[in-house]
């Protein structure tokens, strides 16, 4: 059985439109028309979002199928007081509004809510699985000669109504999401049944041209920063339309300095004050600067059609067709913090030639200068005066290296999956200690992480030319890494150790990464 409700129908088309080329799948020749209409909030927070089960898991920190686009739950508990109480008391938390009725006033929403109506041949990826609507719930729009209408199932109205995690919600949302989770805040099934809310419907719109609606809404009228809306909607992030522009590079600006910055104040980032961010020339540290090159040459790249690697964080080619990591900020400097802390973990546990030298130099230093290099106490060889990996070519080949490699398996180590419903769009510190804590609990992930890590540290000699520990054959060997030229031969040799590995997963990885990278 169904419900249908009345919509209206939206003609917009204008001929100028027809000079363009379209380009399918992800953005064909879209409707010329859409629909308005009117629901109430909680019967569209039945179908559109995540289910009632999974609403329970996220509370609990539980992983699980959801949107792409972050949420932030204080804007959602914002909005549902507001719902309840309307202005000012949706600002002032602190007042009791039993104690203030004067101050309760209407919380309306005028304005609408942006949804697409999904098919029953679509389907949509969430947490690394394909997932499609059953059809006892499945929504559509039909006209006859009595108007236009939205059909959804008769069920949806009632509050024991759910989607099964197995399956996938039938309408998504473009824009308003916060206003929709709201519902829970209110109690998804209560008080809020007869809180209807304005809809503008769409029919069978491809992520692209939804992502392209998300922008010219939130972002062109400068709602909102650019580079937040790539982390509000990543598919944002693999769309060709936005290369004609400065916004790629806004992007990824903004986001590198953000990493740079999250690494180097967490208390938990091996790279905790170690980073210099205002020109500061410190032995053993890298600049801020540094930094957020290697960054934007590896993680935080646009995918580039002369070259098959881009950007982790970026954009990800899958089987000829591009693919967006959904990871919050939080996530994406949680991921790098946890390969950095692998390879200190790698450096102190070995007991390689080269460990033992750079270590020897630095216990040569005095303490004032041993604090000021290392101020948080890691291994000598690992945060010391003569390790290349306190140094800007070093720093790069790691993030290269690490890139690539995780790119090349990312599906193997499931990284698509890692969903997390428990952290916010901000990379605060509390947000990216649980980001770090999830992560860290996927065992496939950090099992390969610390194999590269064992492999780089054991295959590497990662001594500075100015180690004292060298022999003048081994000096004149590590010269070779100073200056421009060394970067990429540092990459090189990482790679080329990488391809040595007794570990089958990181030397077949190692393998294609090369040669994807043309080494």
């Amino acid at each position: 059985m169904t419900k249908k409700i009345p919509l209206l129908r939206v003609s917009q088309w204008l001929s100028t439109w027809e000079d363009t080329e379209w380009s399918p799948p992800d953005l064909p020749k879209p409707s010329k028309h859409f629909f308005i209409g009117s629901i109430p909030l909680s019967t569209l927070r039945r179908l559109a979002g995540v289910s009632r089960r999974q609403i329970k898991e996220r509370k609990q920190g539980g992983r699980g199928a959801g949107y792409q686009r972050a949420h932030q739950e204080d804007r959602s508990k914002s909005i549902a007081r507001y719902l309840q109480y309307g202005y000012p008391l949706s600002s002032q938390v602190s007042l009791n509004p039993a104690d203030h009725r004067i101050l309760i006033h209407p919380g309306w929403l005028p304005t609408s809510i942006l949804v697409n109506v999904l098919g029953g041949k679509d389907s949509r990826r969430r947490a690394g699985k394909v997932l499609s609507v059953d059809a006892e719930n499945l929504v559509s729009i039909k006209s006859d000669e009595s108007g236009h209408f939205l059909y959804i199932p008769e069920k949806a109205t009632e509050e024991n109504f759910f989607i099964p995690s197995s399956g996938l919600e039938p309408v998504e949302i473009i824009d308003g999401q916060h206003r929709l989770f709201a519902m829970d805040e209110l109690g998804m099934f209560g008080p809020g049944d007869d809180y209807e809310v304005p809809v503008v419907f769409f029919d069978g719109l491809t992520e692209s041209w939804q992502a392209y609606l998300f922008w010219v809404i939130n972002v062109e009228p400068k709602k909102i920063n650019p580079s937040l809306a790539y982390d509000l909607y990543p598919e944002l992030r693999s769309q060709s339309w936005l290369q004609s522009g400065e916004t790629i590079k806004v992007y990824q600006e903004h986001r590198a300095q953000e990493l740079t910055e999250t690494l180097w104040r967490h208390d938990l980032s091996p790279w905790r004050d170690r980073i210099e961010l205002h020109g500061n020339r410190v032995e053993g540290h890298v600049s801020n600067a540094a930094f957020i090159r290697s960054l934007m040459i590896s993680f935080v790249r646009k995918w580039g059609k002369d070259n098959r690697i881009g950007g982790l964080f970026g954009s990800i080619d899958r089987e000829g067709r591009e693919r967006v990591l959904p990871w919050k900020r939080s996530q994406q400097a949680a991921f790098i913090i946890a390969c950095w802390r692998h390879m200190h973990d790698a450096v102190s546990a070995s007991k390689a030639e080269w460990v033992k030298g750079a270590s020897a130099d630095f216990s040569s230093k005095a303490p004032a200068d041993q604090k000021r290099t290392n101020p948080h106490g890691l291994h000598p060889a690992f945060a010391g005066n003569s390790t290349l990996l306190a140094t800007d070519q070093g720093v790069r080949s790691v993030f290269v290296v690490f890139n690539a490699i995780c790119q090349v398996l990312y599906a193997e180590l499931e990284l698509e999956s890692w969903d997390s419903k428990r952290v916010s769009d901000s990379p605060e510190d509390e947000d990216v200690s649980i980001a770090l804590e999830e992560f860290l609990a996927m065992r496939e992930a950090n099992s390969f992480l610390s194999a590269v890590s064992d492999a780089l540290v054991e295959g590497v000699d990662w001594r500075t030319s100015s180690s004292t520990s060298l022999s003048p054959e081994q000096r004149q060997q590590q010269a070779a890494f100073r200056g421009s030229t060394g970067y990429s031969l540092l990459q090189s040799k990482c790679l080329d150790c990488l391809q040595k590995s007794a570990n089958k997963q990181v030397s077949e990885a190692a393998k294609l990464t090369a040669e994807l990278l043309g080494r």
